[in-house]
């Protein structure tokens, strides 16, 4: 059986995205408000553009929606993992779109999907429902399409038709609106009204009196954020970062702060002023900057880059470095873009920040640094290849080491070493082997050295210890001191086969001597014998 795959699962992922959000929508908002009506449509059209014509089955489990055929969907937002358990506790394993998805039949779709499971049980199921609500192009644990048509023809044949948007938001909900809307309230003035409101919410414990406030303070807060006084909405945002992070809340409440923070945290203006007071003790706290960069999506985190690059305080550029960075993955596609522009230390915060995502996509966007004008970014960029690991990251560390790059050799030999890349052997034995008769290569010697003794390859042990016995009469201090770093690392190396030569010069009254003695005791204490053998 055939099953349609769209372009690209991104786009799969934003379209399920935002069915939940419609649904959060839903049971966030009372009837009438323009924002259920709003995220309804955009699910609609957002979902219809990318069935093109086609059909979509997924499957749902607990770790979110799949193909068919088994491919996941990796989905770092988490929105449609949560759009799948909420599926997956309703007793939903399966689900199909319509090539036709009607407009009302998705409504229909997200009012079951607002009722309580348990409910839904005692209703018959998702499917019964569905059925029984004239619902026609969205069909639940069913993927072969000739029983759903069979099922197609019979709920049609009985003429039942969903509501449309416009009826289902006519009738207003008397209660709520008279809750909403006091005179009293709104004789007072928007600031007051939040501050009287952040109380009652710090107080209350009823899910539906929670509901009800949070909708109120949302509407303070757009008040004042249409009114330029963005500082005043900072206390809101602190409760409800709060609240999401507290794991002792109910789920239920929980879920309606992460949806009144994606209300809170939206526009341009709201997050410029956001971010131009990090590391201020006027702006949000760390807790809460981090919580409005979770749910702000790829405009916040495009705006905090920019800030990130605007800013002349460090510290500022540190905070919105490590802000970005816990946001994970979905940050890479957003900054590869960015390498390309002229700001060196721009450019360097933003390999610190793809760096510690550890992304392999960054790989090729970090490779392309290494030829940078400044140092630094080149810098940068190794440390964060080496950050990343892996065989493509590897073998970007080492093709320094074949350049003429000297500049870049120290820091691309502290990061092999640090992954404990055995496949740099060759690379580091011919930086250690290069003939220099008065050692003006030392120092890059003794770093080559650090690497092996850190990647541990017990192989390249034979040419350690031609060094060590190897004898020269040019530049005696500098080889001395060379000799001193080579038996550092057959200590470090734990190999018994170096014990002989290690012996011959722990006699020394100086530095190698001491060196030697060393050596000989760790090896000895690892495991090797006296005479040499393991």
């Amino acid at each position: 059986m055939f099953f349609y795959h769209p372009p690209t699962n991104q786009g799969t992922i934003d379209a399920l995205g935002n069915i939940y959000r419609s649904l959060r929508a839903w049971k966030f908002y009372p009837t009438g408000h323009p924002t259920r009506r709003n995220s309804i449509t955009h699910a609609h059209s957002t979902m219809l553009a990318l069935l093109d014509g086609n059909t979509l089955s997924l499957s749902c489990s607990r770790a979110g929606f799949s193909f068919p055929d088994g491919e996941k969907l990796k989905d770092s937002s988490n929105l449609t993992s949560s759009l799948a358990y909420e599926l997956l506790i309703r007793r939903v394993l399966k689900i199909t779109f319509m090539r036709d998805l009607f407009p009302e039949d998705l409504l229909e779709f997200i009012k079951v999907m607002a009722l309580h499971p348990e409910i839904i049980q005692k209703m018959g199921g998702v499917d019964k429902i569905l059925a029984e609500h004239g619902v026609r192009t969205i069909w639940v644990n069913e993927f072969d399409l000739s029983v759903i048509s069979d099922q197609r023809r019979q709920v049609e044949s009985r003429g039942i038709i969903p509501q449309s948007l416009d009826e289902a938001e006519s009738i207003e909900d008397a209660l709520l609106l008279e809750e909403e809307h006091t005179d009293q309230e709104q004789e007072l003035p928007p600031e007051q009204r939040l501050q009287t409101l952040l109380e009652r919410l710090a107080a209350t414990n009823d899910e539906d009196i929670y509901a009800l406030l949070l909708r109120q303070a949302i509407c303070c807060a757009d008040a004042l954020k249409a009114r330029d006084e963005i500082a005043a909405v900072f206390p809101l945002a602190e409760l409800l970062a709060k609240h999401c992070a507290d794991e002792t809340r109910r789920p239920a409440m929980r879920e309606f702060d992460r949806f009144a923070l994606e209300q809170l945290a939206s526009g341009e203006v709201f997050f410029r002023f956001v971010f131009e007071l990090v590391e201020s003790h006027d702006g949000l706290s760390k807790n809460a900057l981090q919580a409005v960069l979770n749910v702000g999506g790829p405009a916040a985190i495009m705006l905090a880059a920019e800030q990130m690059g605007a800013t002349h305080h460090q510290a500022a550029r540190k905070a919105l470095a490590t802000h970005l960075a816990t946001l994970g993955e979905p940050v890479v596609p957003i900054l590869l873009p960015m390498l390309a522009d002229k700001r060196w230390y721009f450019i360097r915060n933003i390999c610190v920040i793809l760096g510690a995502v550890a992304s392999s996509d960054s790989i090729p966007g970090l490779t392309a640094c290494l030829q940078h004008g400044d140092i630094r970014v080149r810098k940068e960029a190794i440390r964060s290849l080496a950050k990343i690991g892996g065989r493509d990251a590897e073998a970007a560390l080492i093709d320094i080491l074949r350049g003429n790059n000297q500049e870049l050799y120290p820091q691309a030999m502290a990061s092999l070493g640090g992954i404990k890349s055995k496949r740099a052997r060759a690379e580091l034995l011919r930086i250690l082997c290069a003939k220099d008769l008065f050692l003006q290569s030392l120092p890059l010697k003794l770093n080559a050295l650090a690497a092996i003794a850190m990647i541990g390859d017990k192989q390249l042990t034979p040419y350690l210890v031609e060094m060590l016995t190897e004898r020269r009469l040019l530049a005696p201090g500098r080889w001395k001191q060379l000799k001193v770093a080579i038996a550092q690392c057959l200590g470090k190396l734990e190999d018994a086969s170096a014990l002989p030569a290690l012996r011959a010069y722990a006699s020394d009254p100086g530095d190698l001597g001491a060196a030697c003695c060393v050596a000989i005791d760790l090896i000895e204490r690892s495991g090797g014998k006296p005479d040499g053998r393991t």
